[in-house]
């Protein structure tokens, strides 16, 4: 083999190499987006999750229903201490707009007229994610029932939907898939997002 013939072999070698690399980094990637590295939780891991920290979550319900404003559903998801990864604000008079922020700071919005229509401080804010942080959790959907986010995997998201009212139809959230009905305050909750499996892990429709 001839020198130049050696280089050349060895260049595509290193050239194939590198591509291969690549793709391999693009497709861990997109498996760590999809929450193939997230820990799934069973049914029972999330009773379980769930009864240590009945009480704190009772508390965000709380402090929740104190500050929400009464003509609008709220729902605010905390990706950090310091970045909302969503804020929804549905005026319940359907001729008004809704408002929707993804991955923004918490400062930003504060300042925002958003908060203005809610007649919330960055203070207020900040007492609700502390009070998430306690109880282990990282959103509040407003509603009946009131949905507790507990913790993603991938797109994916595990809840806690507590019920305020005793008329309240629980029969659909008892469907031994997305939701599963533990007693007549508490059903739980998976949902995989737009493409992931809609089901808790193990459990099939």
């Amino acid at each position: 083999m001839s020198g130049l013939s050696k280089y050349i072999l060895i260049g595509l070698v290193i050239f194939g190499s590198l591509i291969f690399l690549y793709f391999f980094i693009v497709l861990i990637s997109m498996f760590s987006l999809f929450g193939g590295f997230d820990k799934a939780y069973s049914v029972e891991e999330l009773k379980n999750e769930y009864s240590e920290n009945e009480e704190k979550i009772d508390e965000v319900i709380q402090y929740f229903n104190k500050i929400k404003p009464q003509d609008k559903i709220v729902k605010i998801e905390f990706k950090d201490d310091n970045i909302l990864e969503r804020l929804s604000i549905i005026p319940k008079d359907k001729n008004q707009s809704s408002d929707q922020l993804w991955n923004v700071s918490v400062s930003d919005v504060a300042k925002s007229q958003l908060m203005k229509s809610l007649n919330w401080s960055e203070d207020d804010i900040k007492s609700l994610k502390e009070k998430l942080d306690r109880a282990d959790c990282i959103s509040v959907e407003d509603g009946e029932p009131m949905k507790i986010g507990f913790k993603r995997s991938g797109l994916g998201m595990y809840s806690f939907n507590i019920f305020q009212k005793k008329e309240t139809e629980r029969s659909i959230y008892n469907d031994g898939c997305q939701y599963i009905l533990v007693n007549n305050k508490l059903a739980l909750e998976y949902g995989g997002g737009a493409v992931g499996p809609q089901c808790f892990p193990g459990n099939k429709k």
